[in-house]
């Protein structure tokens, strides 16, 4: 299973809330993908922001991105970073924001069973 680079509003989640991870779907985002990517052909690497970059959001792409002087270049995305801001809401309604770190994908492995704690 391939997580993508961002979620996307109406996305079923898991959600780290009060220690447990629980149900919730993505009310609203607030997109930032930062990519560091190696231009070619100096091997220059560089981070940039994901509106810099076209082409897939892919690890290992090769994709067009914006260089300093506004010129797109030829470079290649070694690691991709969701910091995107999330507003879940949970099945009770209530609502909370989140950094990507406290979501995963409904249905992934998020801890061990012995972790599990119902919500």
């Amino acid at each position: 299973l391939t997580e993508p680079p961002y979620l996307t509003v109406g996305t079923d989640v898991s959600a780290k809330y009060r220690g447990a991870f629980c149900e919730a779907k993505i009310k609203t985002a607030k997109r930032l993908v930062k990519a560091k990517v190696t231009f070619k052909p100096d091997l220059t690497t560089a981070e940039v922001h994901d509106d810099s970059i076209q082409g897939p959001l892919k690890v290992g792409a090769v994709v067009e991105v914006k260089n300093p002087d506004g010129v797109y270049q030829e470079a290649s995305i070694n690691k991709l970073t969701d910091c995107s801001i999330y507003t879940v809401v949970f099945d009770d309604g209530d609502e909370k924001t989140l950094r990507r770190s406290s979501l995963c994908l409904k249905g992934a492995r998020h801890f061990a069973e012995s972790e599990a704690s119902l919500c």
